[in-house]
């Protein structure tokens, strides 16, 4: 998926700059990468969280468009405000078609596990899982198949398709696992409760 925005210069000096722009709509971002020097520029907030809403369950590349000049970007870093969940600051770095990159890839569970119909639960420990590849061969998402799974069951990295990407993480590294339901502890009654009668040696 790719998104494409456009982006202006900015030369932010002190932190209430950076306050400013942010009040006008903006967010302040860095772009680096390749051989360029990292450059400073603002986007707009509005058009990029509509992007951003959209990528939740797939990679997205951002094209920055700047006076002409086309940066193809990856996210790499963000800074969120803990309150209002507002975008303070954005790192995007420039990917070429044949660079060679790290990046989190959505996991997607496909199917209802066996399981479940038993009466267990799914335990997703995972929702991404980290790959190396180039940046023309990412794939958007991962399915992993969830259906023949019985309470107890679990799957792994190496449980995930194969592709030209390398997995960063090990084989045994566990994604999903199938718990059966906790049952609820029964509460002893009054009578129950009541101390033990003891018995009196003759």
């Amino acid at each position: 998926m790719i998104f494409t925005l456009n982006a202006e210069t900015r030369n932010t000096k002190k932190k209430s700059d950076l306050t400013q722009l942010r009040a006008q709509g903006l967010i302040p971002v860095i772009v680096y990468g390749g051989d360029m020097e990292s450059i400073k520029l603002s986007i707009n907030s509005n058009e990029f969280q509509k992007c951003y809403k959209k990528s939740f369950s797939e990679l997205a590349f951002y094209e920055l468009n700047v006076d002409g000049t086309k940066y193809h970007t990856i996210i790499k870093d963000k800074q969120i405000h803990p309150v209002n969940r507002n975008f303070l600051h954005l790192d995007f770095m420039v990917v070429g078609a044949d660079s060679a990159i790290d990046v989190d890839i959505p996991l997607h569970y496909m199917g209802e596990a066996i399981g479940i119909k038993e009466g267990g639960f799914m335990d997703v420990i995972q929702r991404t899982v980290k790959v190396n590849c180039k940046a023309s061969e990412v794939p958007e998402g991962l399915e992993l198949d969830v259906s023949d799974m019985k309470v107890g069951d679990s799957k792994h990295i190496r449980d995930l398709p194969h592709g030209s990407w390398t997995y960063r993480d090990a084989d045994d590294v566990t994604l999903v696992v199938i718990h059966a339901k906790a049952t609820a502890a029964v509460e002893p009654t009054a009578e129950e409760a009541e101390e033990p009668e003891t018995i009196e040696e003759d």
